[in-house]
């Protein structure tokens, strides 16, 4: 009988060591492989954009029992979006600088750990979303959350700390954005809409986010004197932010957002400038197995 087999897709510019480390995780991937009675086979991509064809590319090769993302939330996007209502089940073997989907699924961080569950974990079926039909699987936005998601990228370090510094330094430039929320037009400090809970190193937006109940959680911040800011990132990272006369959520099938000019958003923390200004939300249910 023909072994389990796995694709896994790494990303080696993920997160903040993934790419000095590649020799010793291609190594610990086959030794688990072995281990488990498993075969692995593993692929890089290239660039932005170079996992999902690498997914279509693999994808009638073998029968396979998983393709796994080795990145952040972003290689996991990627990946998800190829398999996304297909009968294959995502992996994730997180190794970005947030692992927003990872750490609400409770997956381990550590590679070995994470291996081991890989090999031994059942697919669970879990909701995908769609933003303007671009997939997401954890959270999107648009506001404070996207204007840092861009100046992110630009930065050379990965990692919390630049993250931090970043959204730091952004706080007190930024300006609250005017836009219709599903028909009532109000300032924004951010909009984001929550598959999962989190953003990713355990800030929690929408703690009572469910992958499997159907539904989208929208999150409103609006704006809010300066000094409430570090109560707003405390209760994030406490997991504890709940309704208040700056916080507003609903849950939603659909949605849609309007900007007077096209925005930036983010769409599992990467960013995307749209050229335009209306944002279109639905969830897909039961629509992505994801090993857990």
């Amino acid at each position: 009988m023909d072994k389990p087999s796995f694709l896994f897709i790494l990303n080696p510019n993920s997160g903040t060591s993934t790419g000095d480390q590649l020799q010793d995780l291609q190594k610990a991937i086959q030794k688990s492989a072995l281990h488990h009675q498993s075969h692995a086979e593993v692929v890089f991509t290239e660039s932005h954009g170079h996992a999902p064809v690498l997914v279509k590319e693999h994808l009638a090769q073998r029968p396979w029992k998983g393709i796994v993302a080795i990145g952040g939330d972003g290689t996991v996007n990627e990946v998800g979006s190829a398999l996304v209502t297909g009968p294959v089940p995502l992996g994730i073997l997180p190794m970005g600088s947030g692992n927003g989907l990872a750490r609400h699924l409770g997956l381990p961080l550590k590679p070995q750990n994470a291996l081991n569950r890989l090999f031994t974990g059942k697919p669970k079926l879990v909701d995908s979303a769609l933003l303007n039909d671009i997939p997401f699987f954890c959270t999107a936005g648009i506001g404070f959350d996207a204007y840092v998601g861009n100046l992110f990228s630009q930065e050379k370090r990965r990692g919390l700390l630049s993250y931090m510094k970043v959204s730091f330094q952004s706080y007190w430039d930024y300006e609250p954005q005017r836009i219709t929320l599903n028909g009532v037009a109000q300032d924004a400090f951010s909009i984001t809409i929550a598959n999962a809970g989190q953003y990713g190193n355990n800030a929690w937006i929408a703690p009572q986010a469910s992958l499997q109940d159907g539904m989208l959680d929208i999150c409103t911040i609006r704006p809010f004197p300066k000094w409430y800011g570090l109560k707003l990132v405390q209760q994030m990272f406490s997991k504890s932010l709940v309704p208040s006369r700056f916080i507003g959520y609903n849950k939603v099938l659909t949605s849609l957002i309007e900007t007077k000019a096209p925005a930036m958003i983010h769409y599992d923390g990467e960013p995307l400038q749209l050229d335009t200004t209306r944002i279109e939300i639905k969830i897909r249910p039961s629509s992505l197995n994801i090993i857990c």
